[in-house]
Protein backbone atom coordinates (compact mmCIF):
# COMPACT_ATOMS: atom_id res chain seq x y z
CA UNK A 1 0.00 0.00 0.00
CA UNK A 2 2.90 2.27 0.96
CA UNK A 3 4.05 1.66 -2.82
CA UNK A 4 0.81 2.38 -3.87
CA UNK A 5 0.73 5.95 -2.01
CA UNK A 6 4.35 6.81 -3.65
CA UNK A 7 3.41 6.15 -6.77
CA UNK A 8 0.30 8.57 -6.41
CA UNK A 9 1.69 11.62 -4.48
CA UNK A 10 5.14 11.55 -6.95
CA UNK A 11 2.65 11.35 -9.91
CA UNK A 12 0.10 14.36 -8.45
CA UNK A 13 3.59 16.68 -6.71
CA UNK A 14 4.11 18.18 -10.38
CA UNK A 15 0.68 18.69 -10.62
CA UNK A 16 0.34 20.48 -7.11
CA UNK A 17 3.70 22.26 -7.02
CA UNK A 18 2.83 23.78 -10.40
CA UNK A 19 -0.51 24.82 -9.38
CA UNK A 20 0.36 26.29 -5.30
CA UNK A 21 2.86 28.47 -6.99
CA UNK A 22 0.87 29.66 -10.31
CA UNK A 23 -1.80 30.63 -7.37
CA UNK A 24 0.33 32.35 -5.19
CA UNK A 25 1.84 33.94 -8.08
CA UNK A 26 -1.24 35.03 -9.77
CA UNK A 27 -3.24 36.07 -6.43
CA UNK A 28 -0.61 39.10 -6.13
CA UNK A 29 -3.49 41.22 -7.67
CA UNK A 30 -5.24 40.79 -4.61
CA UNK A 31 -2.67 42.62 -2.48
CA UNK A 32 -3.50 45.84 -4.80
CA UNK A 33 -6.60 46.19 -3.95
CA UNK A 34 -6.85 44.70 0.08
CA UNK A 35 -3.21 45.96 1.07
CA UNK A 36 -1.93 48.11 -1.56
CA UNK A 37 1.03 50.16 1.05
CA UNK A 38 2.76 46.29 1.69
CA UNK A 39 2.08 45.36 -2.82
CA UNK A 40 6.51 45.47 -3.13
CA UNK A 41 6.65 43.40 0.10
CA UNK A 42 4.24 41.04 -0.40
CA UNK A 43 5.05 40.44 -4.16
CA UNK A 44 8.80 39.55 -2.71
CA UNK A 45 6.85 37.22 -0.13
CA UNK A 46 4.86 35.76 -3.12
CA UNK A 47 7.87 34.99 -5.69
CA UNK A 48 9.86 33.82 -2.70
CA UNK A 49 7.06 31.16 -1.87
CA UNK A 50 6.81 30.55 -5.13
CA UNK A 51 10.79 29.91 -5.64
CA UNK A 52 10.38 27.77 -2.84
CA UNK A 53 8.02 25.15 -3.96
CA UNK A 54 9.78 24.63 -7.18
CA UNK A 55 13.29 24.08 -4.91
CA UNK A 56 10.74 21.42 -2.97
CA UNK A 57 9.80 19.83 -6.33
CA UNK A 58 12.98 19.35 -7.58
CA UNK A 59 14.57 17.62 -4.02
CA UNK A 60 11.50 15.06 -4.43
CA UNK A 61 12.41 13.77 -7.75
CA UNK A 62 15.56 12.68 -6.33
CA UNK A 63 16.58 9.07 -4.72
CA UNK A 64 16.12 10.49 -1.11
CA UNK A 65 12.92 12.33 -1.55
CA UNK A 66 11.36 9.55 -3.18
CA UNK A 67 11.99 7.65 -0.25
CA UNK A 68 10.73 10.16 1.79
CA UNK A 69 7.89 11.28 -0.21
CA UNK A 70 5.31 11.37 2.69
CA UNK A 71 7.72 14.49 4.33
CA UNK A 72 7.04 16.74 1.37
CA UNK A 73 3.60 15.80 1.15
CA UNK A 74 3.56 17.44 4.38
CA UNK A 75 5.72 19.91 3.96
CA UNK A 76 3.96 21.51 0.12
CA UNK A 77 1.13 23.03 1.74
CA UNK A 78 2.98 24.63 5.03
CA UNK A 79 4.89 26.57 2.58
CA UNK A 80 2.36 28.76 1.81
CA UNK A 81 0.69 28.97 4.84
CA UNK A 82 3.36 29.84 6.16
CA UNK A 83 3.84 33.17 3.58
CA UNK A 84 -0.04 33.97 4.45
CA UNK A 85 1.04 33.45 7.94
CA UNK A 86 3.39 36.19 7.11
CA UNK A 87 1.15 38.69 5.67
CA UNK A 88 -1.07 38.86 8.25
CA UNK A 89 1.74 39.49 10.58
CA UNK A 90 2.93 42.10 8.75
CA UNK A 91 -0.55 44.17 8.24
CA UNK A 92 -1.76 43.43 11.98
CA UNK A 93 -4.89 42.72 10.56
CA UNK A 94 -6.81 39.23 12.56
CA UNK A 95 -9.95 39.72 10.26
CA UNK A 96 -7.94 39.67 7.14
CA UNK A 97 -9.28 37.79 3.77
CA UNK A 98 -5.81 36.11 3.60
CA UNK A 99 -7.12 33.68 6.00
CA UNK A 100 -8.87 31.96 3.44
CA UNK A 101 -5.86 31.05 1.70
CA UNK A 102 -4.97 29.10 5.10
CA UNK A 103 -8.19 27.26 4.55
CA UNK A 104 -7.20 26.41 0.80
CA UNK A 105 -4.05 25.10 1.95
CA UNK A 106 -5.30 22.59 4.05
CA UNK A 107 -8.74 21.54 1.49
CA UNK A 108 -7.50 21.93 -1.79
CA UNK A 109 -3.68 19.77 -1.13
CA UNK A 110 -5.27 17.49 1.47
CA UNK A 111 -7.85 16.21 -0.94
CA UNK A 112 -5.08 16.13 -3.84
CA UNK A 113 -2.69 13.78 -1.58
CA UNK A 114 -3.28 10.66 0.18
CA UNK A 115 -3.33 11.78 3.92
CA UNK A 116 -3.39 9.78 6.99
CA UNK A 117 -5.81 11.51 9.22
CA UNK A 118 -2.70 11.95 11.96
CA UNK A 119 -1.09 13.60 9.00
CA UNK A 120 -4.47 15.96 8.46
CA UNK A 121 -4.32 16.83 12.07
CA UNK A 122 -0.62 17.24 12.04
CA UNK A 123 -0.81 20.08 8.66
CA UNK A 124 -4.07 21.71 10.06
CA UNK A 125 -2.74 22.17 13.77
CA UNK A 126 0.19 23.61 12.59
CA UNK A 127 -1.60 25.85 10.15
CA UNK A 128 -3.94 27.06 12.89
CA UNK A 129 -1.37 27.92 15.16
CA UNK A 130 0.88 29.73 12.10
CA UNK A 131 -2.46 32.01 12.49
CA UNK A 132 -2.90 32.84 16.24
CA UNK A 133 1.18 33.34 15.96
CA UNK A 134 0.39 36.16 13.31
CA UNK A 135 -2.17 37.17 15.05
CA UNK A 136 -0.46 37.57 18.67
CA UNK A 137 0.59 40.76 18.17
CA UNK A 138 -2.54 42.28 17.20
CA UNK A 139 -3.85 40.72 20.01
CA UNK A 140 -1.26 41.90 22.51
CA UNK A 141 -2.16 45.71 21.43
CA UNK A 142 -5.75 44.92 22.25
CA UNK A 143 -8.45 44.50 20.04
CA UNK A 144 -11.67 46.24 18.62
CA UNK A 145 -14.58 44.93 18.92
CA UNK A 146 -15.04 44.25 15.22
CA UNK A 147 -11.40 42.69 14.70
CA UNK A 148 -12.41 40.34 17.54
CA UNK A 149 -15.56 39.15 16.31
CA UNK A 150 -13.26 38.79 12.45
CA UNK A 151 -10.97 36.72 14.63
CA UNK A 152 -13.06 34.32 16.32
CA UNK A 153 -14.87 33.68 13.07
CA UNK A 154 -11.92 32.96 11.14
CA UNK A 155 -10.95 30.39 14.07
CA UNK A 156 -13.87 29.01 13.83
CA UNK A 157 -14.35 28.06 9.93
CA UNK A 158 -9.71 27.24 10.31
CA UNK A 159 -11.04 24.88 13.33
CA UNK A 160 -14.13 23.69 10.77
CA UNK A 161 -12.10 23.16 7.65
CA UNK A 162 -9.37 21.29 9.96
CA UNK A 163 -11.93 18.87 11.25
CA UNK A 164 -13.60 18.16 8.13
CA UNK A 165 -10.28 17.29 6.58
CA UNK A 166 -9.09 15.06 9.36
CA UNK A 167 -12.71 12.98 9.83
CA UNK A 168 -12.68 12.72 5.44
CA UNK A 169 -8.82 11.15 5.56
CA UNK A 170 -10.04 8.82 8.39
CA UNK A 171 -13.10 7.81 6.75
CA UNK A 172 -10.86 7.83 3.23
CA UNK A 173 -7.96 6.02 4.63
CA UNK A 174 -10.54 3.00 5.75
CA UNK A 175 -12.39 2.75 2.29
CA UNK A 176 -8.36 2.25 1.20
CA UNK A 177 -7.24 0.26 2.88
CA UNK A 178 -10.09 -2.00 2.91
CA UNK A 179 -9.99 -1.77 -1.02
CA UNK A 180 -6.37 -2.52 -0.70
CA UNK A 181 -7.64 -5.56 1.43
CA UNK A 182 -9.91 -6.41 -1.35
CA UNK A 183 -7.29 -6.37 -4.08
CA UNK A 184 -4.80 -8.01 -2.27
CA UNK A 185 -7.16 -10.99 -1.88
CA UNK A 186 -8.49 -10.80 -5.05
CA UNK A 187 -4.61 -10.91 -6.53
CA UNK A 188 -3.81 -14.03 -4.15
CA UNK A 189 -6.70 -15.63 -5.90
CA UNK A 190 -5.54 -14.93 -9.12
CA UNK A 191 -2.13 -16.80 -8.14
CA UNK A 192 -4.14 -19.49 -6.72
CA UNK A 193 -6.33 -19.78 -9.74
CA UNK A 194 -3.12 -19.51 -11.58
CA UNK A 195 -1.36 -22.22 -9.82
CA UNK A 196 -4.43 -24.32 -9.88
CA UNK A 197 -4.81 -23.86 -13.45
CA UNK A 198 -1.30 -25.13 -14.24
CA UNK A 199 -1.55 -28.04 -11.61
CA UNK A 200 -5.12 -28.60 -13.63
CA UNK A 201 -3.03 -28.52 -17.38
CA UNK A 202 -0.81 -30.79 -15.49
CA UNK A 203 -3.36 -33.37 -15.06
CA UNK A 204 -5.17 -32.89 -18.25
CA UNK A 205 -1.80 -34.00 -20.00
CA UNK A 206 -1.80 -37.34 -17.97
CA UNK A 207 -4.96 -37.63 -18.58
CA UNK A 208 -4.92 -37.26 -22.30
CA UNK A 209 -1.56 -39.46 -22.58
CA UNK A 210 -3.56 -42.19 -20.08
CA UNK A 211 -6.23 -41.96 -22.09
CA UNK A 212 -4.44 -42.63 -24.83
CA UNK A 213 -3.28 -45.61 -23.55
CA UNK A 214 -6.81 -47.03 -22.25
CA UNK A 215 -7.55 -46.17 -26.01
CA UNK A 216 -4.81 -48.96 -27.34
CA UNK A 217 -5.84 -51.08 -23.95
CA UNK A 218 -9.30 -51.22 -25.78
CA UNK A 219 -7.90 -52.76 -28.85
CA UNK A 220 -5.82 -55.40 -27.34
CA UNK A 221 -9.28 -56.15 -24.86
CA UNK A 222 -10.87 -56.36 -28.07
CA UNK A 223 -8.34 -58.72 -29.36
CA UNK A 224 -8.45 -61.05 -26.94
CA UNK A 225 -12.43 -61.42 -27.15
CA UNK A 226 -12.16 -61.72 -30.90
CA UNK A 227 -9.51 -64.57 -30.91
CA UNK A 228 -11.96 -67.60 -30.88
CA UNK A 229 -13.21 -65.80 -33.76
CA UNK A 230 -10.10 -65.16 -35.44
CA UNK A 231 -9.19 -69.00 -35.01
CA UNK A 232 -12.57 -69.99 -36.50
CA UNK A 233 -11.97 -67.62 -39.59
CA UNK A 234 -8.64 -68.90 -39.87
CA UNK A 235 -8.89 -72.69 -39.43
CA UNK A 236 -12.41 -72.91 -42.06
CA UNK A 237 -10.04 -71.74 -45.11
CA UNK A 238 -7.06 -73.77 -44.16
CA UNK A 239 -9.19 -77.17 -43.82
CA UNK A 240 -10.81 -76.31 -46.91
CA UNK A 241 -7.06 -75.96 -48.34
CA UNK A 242 -5.91 -79.27 -46.91
CA UNK A 243 -9.05 -80.98 -48.62
CA UNK A 244 -8.09 -79.21 -51.99
CA UNK A 245 -4.67 -80.28 -51.95
CA UNK A 246 -5.51 -83.60 -50.87
CA UNK A 247 -7.60 -84.11 -53.58
CA UNK A 248 -4.96 -82.15 -55.99
CA UNK A 249 -2.37 -85.01 -55.13
CA UNK A 250 -4.09 -87.82 -56.03
CA UNK A 251 -5.43 -86.29 -59.37
CA UNK A 252 -2.11 -85.12 -60.13
CA UNK A 253 -0.92 -89.52 -60.16
CA UNK A 254 -3.84 -89.89 -62.37
CA UNK A 255 -4.88 -86.84 -64.65
CA UNK A 256 -2.22 -84.36 -64.97
CA UNK A 257 -4.58 -82.18 -67.19
CA UNK A 258 -7.84 -82.59 -65.60
CA UNK A 259 -9.87 -79.51 -65.15
CA UNK A 260 -10.51 -80.42 -61.99
CA UNK A 261 -6.45 -79.68 -60.88
CA UNK A 262 -7.11 -76.46 -61.88
CA UNK A 263 -10.62 -75.57 -59.60
CA UNK A 264 -8.97 -77.40 -57.02
CA UNK A 265 -5.79 -75.06 -57.10
CA UNK A 266 -8.23 -71.77 -57.71
CA UNK A 267 -9.94 -72.76 -54.38
CA UNK A 268 -6.22 -73.16 -52.27
CA UNK A 269 -5.29 -69.63 -53.85
CA UNK A 270 -8.70 -67.92 -52.61
CA UNK A 271 -8.41 -69.56 -49.00
CA UNK A 272 -4.96 -68.63 -48.74
CA UNK A 273 -6.02 -65.29 -50.29
CA UNK A 274 -8.82 -65.24 -47.70
CA UNK A 275 -6.76 -65.89 -44.76
CA UNK A 276 -3.80 -63.18 -45.72
CA UNK A 277 -6.91 -60.35 -45.34
CA UNK A 278 -7.97 -62.10 -42.44
CA UNK A 279 -4.24 -61.46 -40.76
CA UNK A 280 -3.67 -57.76 -42.29
CA UNK A 281 -7.30 -56.18 -41.32
CA UNK A 282 -6.08 -57.66 -37.48
CA UNK A 283 -2.44 -56.80 -37.88
CA UNK A 284 -3.61 -52.80 -39.24
CA UNK A 285 -6.03 -53.00 -36.04
CA UNK A 286 -3.66 -53.77 -33.65
CA UNK A 287 -1.01 -51.82 -34.54
CA UNK A 288 -1.04 -47.93 -33.67
CA UNK A 289 0.90 -46.87 -36.83
CA UNK A 290 -1.26 -47.86 -38.69
CA UNK A 291 -3.81 -45.04 -38.26
CA UNK A 292 -3.95 -43.33 -41.05
CA UNK A 293 -6.31 -40.49 -42.06
CA UNK A 294 -8.03 -40.68 -44.96
CA UNK A 295 -11.12 -41.36 -47.40
CA UNK A 296 -12.56 -44.72 -47.34
CA UNK A 297 -15.90 -46.10 -48.03
CA UNK A 298 -17.61 -46.49 -44.41
CA UNK A 299 -18.75 -50.00 -45.18
CA UNK A 300 -15.01 -51.02 -45.80
CA UNK A 301 -15.22 -50.56 -41.36
CA UNK A 302 -18.69 -52.23 -40.93
CA UNK A 303 -17.30 -55.58 -43.38
CA UNK A 304 -13.71 -55.60 -40.79
CA UNK A 305 -16.16 -55.70 -37.77
CA UNK A 306 -18.36 -58.20 -39.10
CA UNK A 307 -15.41 -60.60 -40.40
CA UNK A 308 -13.68 -60.44 -37.10
CA UNK A 309 -17.01 -61.11 -34.84
CA UNK A 310 -17.71 -63.99 -37.34
CA UNK A 311 -16.93 -66.57 -34.68
CA UNK A 312 -19.02 -64.91 -31.86
CA UNK A 313 -22.46 -63.97 -34.25
CA UNK A 314 -22.12 -67.95 -35.44
CA UNK A 315 -22.05 -69.01 -32.05
CA UNK A 316 -25.22 -67.07 -30.60
CA UNK A 317 -27.11 -67.79 -33.69
CA UNK A 318 -27.29 -63.84 -34.85
CA UNK A 319 -28.33 -62.75 -38.45
CA UNK A 320 -26.30 -59.60 -39.36
CA UNK A 321 -27.42 -57.67 -42.11
CA UNK A 322 -25.56 -54.73 -43.51
CA UNK A 323 -27.33 -52.21 -45.84
CA UNK A 324 -25.09 -49.75 -46.54
CA UNK A 325 -23.90 -48.48 -49.74
CA UNK A 326 -20.13 -49.33 -50.64
CA UNK A 327 -19.69 -45.89 -52.82
CA UNK A 328 -20.39 -43.59 -49.67
CA UNK A 329 -17.49 -42.34 -48.32
CA UNK A 330 -15.95 -40.93 -44.92
CA UNK A 331 -12.61 -39.04 -43.53
CA UNK A 332 -11.44 -40.45 -41.03
CA UNK A 333 -9.32 -43.49 -39.86
CA UNK A 334 -10.44 -46.70 -40.49
CA UNK A 335 -9.14 -48.49 -38.27
CA UNK A 336 -11.21 -46.74 -35.71
CA UNK A 337 -13.90 -46.68 -36.88
CA UNK A 338 -13.91 -50.44 -37.50
CA UNK A 339 -12.92 -50.46 -33.65
CA UNK A 340 -16.42 -48.43 -32.98
CA UNK A 341 -18.41 -51.25 -34.96
CA UNK A 342 -16.67 -54.16 -33.38
CA UNK A 343 -18.15 -52.44 -30.02
CA UNK A 344 -21.41 -52.03 -30.96
CA UNK A 345 -21.99 -54.95 -32.70
CA UNK A 346 -20.10 -57.23 -29.67
CA UNK A 347 -21.89 -55.29 -27.06
CA UNK A 348 -25.37 -56.38 -29.34
CA UNK A 349 -24.38 -59.74 -30.09
CA UNK A 350 -23.78 -60.24 -25.97
CA UNK A 351 -27.13 -59.02 -25.13
CA UNK A 352 -29.10 -61.14 -27.16
CA UNK A 353 -26.89 -64.03 -26.11
CA UNK A 354 -28.88 -63.68 -22.88
CA UNK A 355 -32.12 -62.97 -24.18
CA UNK A 356 -34.55 -65.93 -24.25
CA UNK A 357 -34.24 -68.90 -27.02
CA UNK A 358 -36.37 -69.89 -29.64
CA UNK A 359 -36.23 -66.36 -31.48
CA UNK A 360 -34.13 -65.04 -34.14
CA UNK A 361 -31.82 -62.68 -32.80
CA UNK A 362 -31.12 -59.97 -35.57
CA UNK A 363 -28.58 -56.87 -36.14
CA UNK A 364 -29.60 -54.31 -38.80
CA UNK A 365 -27.01 -51.99 -39.87
CA UNK A 366 -28.33 -49.49 -42.07
CA UNK A 367 -26.96 -46.15 -43.49
CA UNK A 368 -28.56 -43.00 -44.23
CA UNK A 369 -26.95 -40.11 -45.99
CA UNK A 370 -27.53 -36.56 -46.99
CA UNK A 371 -25.70 -33.82 -48.20
CA UNK A 372 -23.28 -32.92 -44.90
CA UNK A 373 -23.81 -35.96 -42.86
CA UNK A 374 -23.81 -39.85 -42.63
CA UNK A 375 -25.81 -41.43 -40.40
CA UNK A 376 -25.35 -44.96 -39.42
CA UNK A 377 -27.82 -47.26 -37.29
CA UNK A 378 -26.74 -50.62 -35.50
CA UNK A 379 -29.73 -51.97 -34.42
CA UNK A 380 -30.74 -54.96 -32.44
CA UNK A 381 -33.70 -56.63 -31.17
CA UNK A 382 -32.41 -57.30 -27.92
CA UNK A 383 -33.43 -56.99 -24.45
CA UNK A 384 -32.52 -53.11 -24.32
CA UNK A 385 -31.18 -51.08 -21.79
CA UNK A 386 -33.37 -49.93 -19.13
CA UNK A 387 -33.89 -45.92 -18.21
CA UNK A 388 -31.60 -46.24 -15.37
CA UNK A 389 -28.43 -47.00 -16.98
CA UNK A 390 -28.97 -45.40 -19.94
CA UNK A 391 -27.40 -42.36 -19.64
CA UNK A 392 -24.04 -43.83 -18.07
CA UNK A 393 -23.15 -46.63 -20.54
CA UNK A 394 -20.45 -44.08 -21.81
CA UNK A 395 -18.65 -43.34 -18.39
CA UNK A 396 -15.16 -44.81 -18.46
CA UNK A 397 -15.65 -48.05 -16.34
CA UNK A 398 -19.42 -48.34 -16.36
CA UNK A 399 -20.20 -52.04 -17.28
CA UNK A 400 -23.10 -54.36 -16.17
CA UNK A 401 -21.20 -57.15 -16.89
CA UNK A 402 -19.44 -59.49 -13.44
CA UNK A 403 -16.05 -59.03 -12.43
CA UNK A 404 -13.74 -59.59 -14.53
CA UNK A 405 -15.69 -59.91 -18.02
CA UNK A 406 -15.92 -56.15 -19.29
CA UNK A 407 -13.14 -52.69 -18.58
CA UNK A 408 -16.50 -50.68 -19.12
CA UNK A 409 -14.26 -48.99 -22.11
CA UNK A 410 -15.97 -49.77 -25.09
CA UNK A 411 -18.42 -47.13 -25.50
CA UNK A 412 -16.48 -44.75 -23.98
CA UNK A 413 -13.85 -44.97 -26.03
CA UNK A 414 -16.36 -45.20 -29.21
CA UNK A 415 -17.65 -41.96 -28.07
CA UNK A 416 -14.21 -40.36 -28.26
CA UNK A 417 -13.35 -42.07 -31.26
CA UNK A 418 -16.86 -40.49 -33.16
CA UNK A 419 -16.44 -36.80 -31.40
CA UNK A 420 -12.59 -36.89 -32.97
CA UNK A 421 -14.16 -37.48 -35.96
CA UNK A 422 -16.54 -34.40 -35.60
CA UNK A 423 -19.26 -36.99 -35.04
CA UNK A 424 -21.88 -37.96 -32.78
CA UNK A 425 -23.46 -41.38 -31.08
CA UNK A 426 -26.40 -41.67 -29.44
CA UNK A 427 -28.71 -44.61 -28.15
CA UNK A 428 -32.22 -45.21 -27.84
CA UNK A 429 -33.99 -47.68 -26.52
CA UNK A 430 -37.61 -48.78 -25.11
CA UNK A 431 -35.37 -51.17 -22.46
CA UNK A 432 -37.46 -54.24 -23.41
CA UNK A 433 -37.35 -54.80 -26.77
CA UNK A 434 -34.56 -53.19 -28.88
CA UNK A 435 -31.43 -51.29 -28.69
CA UNK A 436 -30.16 -48.54 -31.55
CA UNK A 437 -27.01 -46.60 -31.68
CA UNK A 438 -27.22 -44.09 -33.92
CA UNK A 439 -23.23 -42.59 -35.13
CA UNK A 440 -23.80 -39.53 -37.51
CA UNK A 441 -20.53 -38.71 -39.35
CA UNK A 442 -19.52 -35.34 -41.26
CA UNK A 443 -19.50 -36.36 -45.23
CA UNK A 444 -15.95 -35.21 -46.37
CA UNK A 445 -15.43 -31.71 -47.15
CA UNK A 446 -12.03 -30.68 -46.16
CA UNK A 447 -9.26 -32.57 -48.13
CA UNK A 448 -6.82 -30.34 -46.57
CA UNK A 449 -6.80 -31.83 -43.41
CA UNK A 450 -3.69 -33.92 -42.07
CA UNK A 451 -3.35 -37.16 -40.33
CA UNK A 452 -2.28 -35.33 -36.97
CA UNK A 453 -5.89 -33.53 -36.44
CA UNK A 454 -8.14 -36.56 -35.97
CA UNK A 455 -5.47 -39.04 -34.34
CA UNK A 456 -4.59 -36.16 -31.75
CA UNK A 457 -8.33 -35.28 -30.92
CA UNK A 458 -8.82 -39.17 -30.97
CA UNK A 459 -5.79 -39.76 -28.02
CA UNK A 460 -5.69 -36.35 -25.99
CA UNK A 461 -9.17 -34.42 -26.96
CA UNK A 462 -11.04 -33.20 -23.89
CA UNK A 463 -13.27 -34.73 -21.88
CA UNK A 464 -16.48 -35.18 -23.55
CA UNK A 465 -19.68 -34.96 -22.43
CA UNK A 466 -22.44 -37.68 -22.19
CA UNK A 467 -25.41 -37.92 -25.09
CA UNK A 468 -28.52 -37.15 -23.35
CA UNK A 469 -31.12 -39.62 -23.11
CA UNK A 470 -33.31 -39.23 -25.92
CA UNK A 471 -35.22 -43.13 -25.70
CA UNK A 472 -38.91 -41.72 -26.62
CA UNK A 473 -37.57 -40.50 -30.23
CA UNK A 474 -38.99 -43.17 -32.97
CA UNK A 475 -36.12 -45.35 -34.65
CA UNK A 476 -34.86 -44.85 -38.41
CA UNK A 477 -37.73 -45.09 -40.68
CA UNK A 478 -35.93 -48.11 -42.73
CA UNK A 479 -36.23 -50.32 -39.77
CA UNK A 480 -40.22 -49.83 -39.91
CA UNK A 481 -40.38 -50.81 -43.13
CA UNK A 482 -38.02 -54.05 -42.74
CA UNK A 483 -38.69 -54.59 -39.03
CA UNK A 484 -36.03 -56.82 -37.09
CA UNK A 485 -37.83 -56.57 -33.53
Amino acid sequence: MQAEDRRFALRNLKLIAVMAAGMVSLYAILDHFAYPEYQALFASLRWTCAAIIMVLLVLVRSRMGKRFFKFFTVILPLVPAFFVSITIFVTQDPASIYYAGLSLCIVAIGFLFHWTYREAFAVSGLVLIFYLIACSPAIANGLTAKDGAGLFSNLVFLVTTGVVVVAGSFAHQQLRVEEFRGRERLRQQKIVLRQNARKLQVTLDELRKTEGRLIQSGKMASLGQLSAGVIHEIGNPLNHSNQALFLLRRRLRQFPEDDMIREAVEDIQDSVDRMKEIVRELREFSHKRSEVLGEFPLKDSIDVAVRMLGKEIDDHVVSVEVRVDPAVQVRGVKNQLAQVFINLLHNAVQAMGQFETGRRNQILVSLTKTDDRVEVSVHDNGPGIPDGIRSEIFDPFFTTKDAGEGTGLGLSICLRIIEAHRGTIQVFSDGATYTEFRVVLPTPRDPSENAETIEAAAHHGPSLPIPPDTSSRPTDPLLHENPVS
